[in-house]
């Protein structure tokens, strides 16, 4: 739709279209501006008339319109009496901010008035032709100009409006608001965040102390004097402090005054008098003969602390001097002020900060290391933070951290940092005057630095409540490049790679915190702090998701956090089947060494089983051919004997006594030498064969035998039967011949974690000194049975009970002498290797 002339337009250019808050339409043609109050009214011509352009709406619905370089109201109509229309100022553009704000762009610069304040101020560029105004979500202001682009944000800490520039100045609280502010070259300064109210005297200044009575005093190189209401009183120094500069003042329990002057020391002033107060135990040492102190607080009890150089600070109470330092916890290096909170001491220096505690000081810690270096100032606010001011800038620590502090001295306290991002101009001051930080009767903080006062309001701290957007930037490999894409699939082989993340945060990017985390490697979130990169080593294959959240200057986290989602494929080396592979071979391998190491202990053994079984059969022959060959002629060289006797007479009797008892010898003789021959007994079955052997020792004594069998009978292994074997058979033989008795038992138990195998008999026992020795001497039976029990891991006991015998008892553990059944891998893989 067009809208000309039958509208209320004149057939001209047509330069800019605006909607007031009413809904009002103002058009701004070339030689006039025209508005109409609705879409079906005609356009009439504003007032002023003329070639007017550059419409800006103020907050307040005032319409602003500018001819070449000034600007002007503009209203729907003339009002009454046609008066004439006035430029209000000079301008080539015009701007509000969302607090209403006025930007105004000159040729020679930019000029700022505050909403609901006309009072302009000059804003430095970078280019003298501001050209573009931009207003971000977060409520910076950028200016564009033909030099480059100007970032305009709010200022936490705001610098007082003045003309004066000072030369370090000294700072005292005002009463009922605002401070007292002088320096070595000026006057002495009313001051309040408007500015300047009032300078009361033109002299030098080197410290300023309010009293609790709300007396000002002041100080220099010449003299002391107080200001209370339009009444200055005046000291001058003492003759040998006189051109030294007054460091530090404080009031004096029970009236007076404490000065401490430099180089000088420490002096009382009452009553118009100077009295010096002795020197520190320690100023007698070489090179200490000039110590006065940096910093002077007025203790609850009414005692005096001061703060000196090299780490000391002393209590003076009732004429006696308390030395504090590195034995009482004091770290503090050079001691720059001394501040009272209720009961509460602080001390603050070139190391850090300190509170004491009644007996020594403890040292404040902040987190990531921080130590609150040059500390100059401290306040404790109504509320409970604390706040100090350093090299670093202005430090704010919440009461519940200082309560966390003060109850766990290792806490690392968290903090808040104001400085040069926050408009804070310069540091504090680190030898004079002191403090750099105080607390106005208003509630206002103010901070003096060594030309510039800043001020700091804690109950209304400009926040920002804009959460960051976060995004996911870069993935590097080396030298190589990825973007973030969905699904996004790195080179195999990929074990180390970095990503770059940022958020996009526009008014302090310095301290933009972040944290991220990698599912899958990490456990936790990861805090780097402004740290814009994520670095990963030794990365598997598979699938991983990055996320990454940010939080602004002001700890606002953004819930919404940035993720990308990427995959390291596997080279065929990482793939399930080359590992199975690799099992497989690793697999045959193992069982190829078995079979090998198997074959060879066979081999090994059948070796050793021959040579066994030749020296067994060398000492049955040795036997057969010696031994028993010896007897068997003995006892027939004795038959003849026995055929020249008469076979009536004693002599025959006791000969064939004698041939009877020789053949038992010889019969036990080839009942050896025919279990040497046998390599292990005829039967696996052992309770058979204790049977047999039984039977035919009952045969040739007068004893009766008994066999007992208990559990579930189990094979046993080789070593286990033989062993087991022939301490019984031991046993057994000893009982029938030695014993005397009338009865002899053999019980075997089969357990299951253990075999039993026992002999008992009713006979005359074993002789008390065979039985301690644990031999007989000349006999072998019982060492033997003790060998064989130790090759099989048993344990032998042999015990006589008084009128009923002996019990010989092996116990050996089932791991020992049980057989077991091997698996059928082993069962396959002995077979091969047989």
């Amino acid at each position: 739709v067009t809208i000309g002339a039958d509208q209320g337009l004149p057939a001209r250019r047509a330069r800019q279209v605006l909607f007031d808050h009413a809904g009002r339409q103002w058009v701004a043609m070339q030689g006039g501006i025209y508005s109409r109050a609705d879409s079906s009214a005609a356009f009439r011509q504003a007032w002023p008339h003329g070639d007017l352009s550059a419409m800006a709406l103020a907050p307040d619905g005032t319409l602003w319109a500018s001819d070449v370089d000034s600007y002007y109201r503009v209203l729907p109509a003339a009002p009454a009496g046609e008066a004439a229309a006035g430029a209000v100022f000079q301008g080539a553009n015009l701007y509000f901010d969302r607090d209403g704000n006025q930007w105004v762009f000159r040729a020679g610069g930019l000029e700022r008035r505050n909403a609901g304040n006309g009072e302009a101020q000059q804003q430095d560029l970078n280019g003298g032709l501001p050209q573009s105004f931009f207003q971000d979500r977060e409520g910076n202001v950028w200016i564009g100009t033909s030099a480059g682009l100007n970032r305009f944000r709010r200022n936490r800490l705001l610098t007082l409006p003045l003309q004066t520039i000072f030369n370090h100045p000294a700072i005292a609280p005002l009463n009922g608001g605002g401070i007292w502010a002088g320096d070595r070259i000026g006057a002495l300064h009313a001051l309040g965040p408007e500015g300047e109210r009032r300078n009361v005297l033109s002299a030098r200044i080197s410290a300023l102390y309010r009293d609790p009575d709300g007396v000002l005093w002041a100080g220099n190189d010449e003299e002391v004097w107080s200001v209370d209401g339009g009444r200055t009183e005046r000291y001058p120094l003492p003759p040998e402090a006189s051109s030294y500069e007054v460091q530090a003042l404080c009031r004096a329990d029970g009236g007076g005054l404490w000065v401490s002057v430099v180089r000088a020391g420490l002096y009382l002033l009452k009553d118009g008098h100077w009295r010096r107060q002795e020197a520190l135990p320690l100023a007698t040492a070489p090179g200490m003969t000039d110590l006065f102190p940096i910093a002077l607080a007025a203790g609850a009890d009414g005692a005096l602390w001061a703060g000196y150089v090299r780490n000391i600070i002393a209590r003076l109470a009732g004429g006696k001097t308390t030395l504090y330092g590195a034995e009482q916890g004091l770290e503090l290096g050079q001691v720059l002020t001394i501040y009272r909170s209720g009961t509460q001491l602080w001390a603050g220096g070139e190391r850090g900060v300190a509170w004491f505690d009644g007996q020594r000081f403890i040292t404040l810690h902040g987190q990531r290391g921080e130590a609150f270096r040059g500390v100059s100032g401290i306040v404790r606010a109504p509320q409970g933070d604390l706040w100090l001011f350093g090299t670093e800038g202005l430090s704010r620590i919440s009461a519940a951290q200082v309560a966390l502090a003060m109850r766990a001295p290792a806490h690392e306290v968290e903090y808040e940092r104001f400085d040069a991002h926050d408009g804070l101009l310069g540091a504090a001051s680190q030898l004079r005057p002191m403090p750099s930080l105080l607390l106005g009767d208003d509630g206002l903080l103010w901070m003096a630095t060594a030309n510039r006062i800043n001020w700091i309001n804690p109950a209304h701290i400009t926040r920002n409540p804009v959460t960051p957007p976060v995004m996911v930037q870069d993935v590097v490999i080396g030298e190589q490049h990825y973007s973030p894409l969905p699904g996004l699939e790195l080179p195999k082989s990929t074990s180390n790679l970095r990503i770059d993340y940022t958020a996009l945060s526009l008014s302090v990017p310095e301290r933009v915190r972040f944290r991220y985390r990698l599912d899958g490697v990490d456990d936790d979130w990861q805090d780097p702090g402004a740290r814009r990169q994520a670095f990963y080593t030794n990365l598997d294959p598979g699938q991983y998701r990055f996320r990454v959240m940010a939080a602004n200057e002001d700890g606002m986290w953004n819930p919404q956090e940035a993720q990308l989602a990427f995959s390291i494929p596997p080279t065929f080396a990482e793939t399930i089947w080359f590992k199975l592979v690799c099992f497989i071979g690793v697999a045959a391998t193992l069982a190829l060494l078995y079979r090998l190491r198997l074959r060879h202990v066979t081999q090994q053994l059948r070796t050793r089983l021959e040579d066994r079984a030749d020296e067994r059969e060398r000492i049955a022959r040795a036997l057969h051919d010696t031994f028993l060959q010896s007897v068997q002629g003995l006892m027939l060289r004795v038959q003849t004997l026995l055929k020249r006797l008469p076979p009536d007479s004693d002599a025959y009797q006791l000969v064939e006594k004698i041939l009877n008892q020789a053949d038992r010898v010889l019969a036990e003789g080839r009942i050896q030498v025919s279990g040497l021959r046998d390599l292990q007994p005829h039967h696996d079955d052992l309770p058979h064969m204790f049977s047999e052997l039984g039977q035919q020792l009952r045969e040739e004594h007068a004893a009766d035998f008994a066999l007992i069998v208990t559990g579930q009978q189990t094979s046993l292994n080789e070593a286990g039967r033989e062993h087991l074997y022939h301490i019984g058979r031991e046993a057994l033989l000893n009982a029938f011949r030695h014993a005397d008795a009338s009865r002899i038992e053999l019980e075997l138990g089969y357990a299951a974690d253990h075999f039993t195998l026992q002999v008992r008999d009713n006979g005359r026992g074993i002789d008390e000194q065979v039985l301690a020795a644990g031999e007989r001497p000349g006999h072998w039976g019982l060492i033997g049975m003790r060998e064989r029990a130790v090759k099989i891991d048993a344990a032998l006991d042999l015990w006589c009970r008084p009128g009923m015998g002996t019990v010989a008892q092996v116990t050996a553990p089932g791991s020992a002498v049980y057989q077991r059944r091997p698996g059928t891998l082993r069962r396959w893989l002995m077979r091969k290797a047989a």
